[in-house]
């Protein structure tokens, strides 16, 4: 068995409204740090808020800001 680590983002939106949030997740085999996935899905449509805050696509389309 072998364990891999790699950076990954993780939505910060309440997703479809329920108490646990949104749990979508993103990442990109060539990124090696966190700001590289940002980086790299922010054409897929992620967006980073300024307070630091990650949402996806579909918490974005939403209205989830």
């Amino acid at each position: 068995m072998t364990a891999v680590n790699y950076p990954a983002v993780q939505c910060d939106g309440p997703g479809d409204g329920g108490k646990d949030g949104c749990y979508a997740e993103t990442h990109h085999p060539l990124a090696r740090t966190v700001s590289d996935v940002r980086r790299l899905r922010r054409e897929l449509g992620w967006h980073e808020r300024p307070c630091g805050r990650d949402i996806c696509p579909d918490c974005w389309k939403a209205g989830h800001r």
